[in-house]
């Protein structure tokens, strides 16, 4: 399996998956202020130019719930999804749906206008909008991992890849110290060996 990936991006999430699995994979890394993620090479693999993107034998694979997902389903014996047809499998559903559909555009929005983009063409009001929406967000999280070292049921899963990556962004941000409940779920996942190896650099 090939990764291509690029520090401070959601490749983050699927190279964490990979690592938790421990099968072997090569990391594909793109520069994006080079712009190697606009190469039409890699607009073959990953049309939008976006990482991450896998590819594994002649599948190519985009979008990083996608992958963590489909990585969760071809190594079943390292049981990071839950059974089919649970209650556990359709929470396992709504986390990898909810973060990339919900939280991480408004942490996106507060990254853009706030660290990425040149300060002329930052707009605070996005950033506040970002943050205000953060709200709610964190609210829910809270309830989702509070008192707990899991997302869901009483083991690691790839629901925990997908969460847990969102709260190292907020602590990223800066924002994590604020909300202790999330850092101490935010504390148990970032010790992992596998999370360690795959953010190491």
């Amino acid at each position: 399996m090939k990764l291509y990936h690029s520090p401070f991006t959601r490749s983050g999430r699927a190279r964490w998956m990979l690592e938790e699995i421990g099968a072997p994979y090569e990391v594909e890394r793109l520069a994006l202020s080079k712009g190697e993620h606009r190469t039409p090479e890699y607009l073959a693999v990953h049309p939008h130019g976006s990482v991450p993107a896998l590819i594994d034998g002649d599948l190519k694979l985009i979008e990083s719930s996608a992958i963590v997902m489909h990585l969760a389903d071809k190594f079943p014996e390292k049981k990071l999804a839950p059974a089919l047809g649970t209650n556990d499998r359709a929470n396992y559903y709504r986390w990898m749906v909810y973060v990339p559909a919900t939280v991480d555009p408004a942490l996106e929005a507060i990254t853009r206008h706030t660290r990425m983009l040149p300060e002329p063409k930052r707009v605070p009001a996005l950033a506040e909008e970002g943050k205000n929406k953060l709200v709610g967000i964190v609210r829910v999280l809270e309830e989702a991992v509070g008192g707990r070292e899991f997302v869901i049921g009483d083991t690691f899963t790839a629901a925990d890849v997908i969460v847990g990556s969102a709260i190292s962004w907020i602590g990223f941000l800066g924002m994590l110290e604020a909300h202790p409940v999330l850092a101490a779920y935010n504390k148990g996942l970032t010790a992992r060996p596998a999370y360690q190896r795959a953010y190491a650099d």
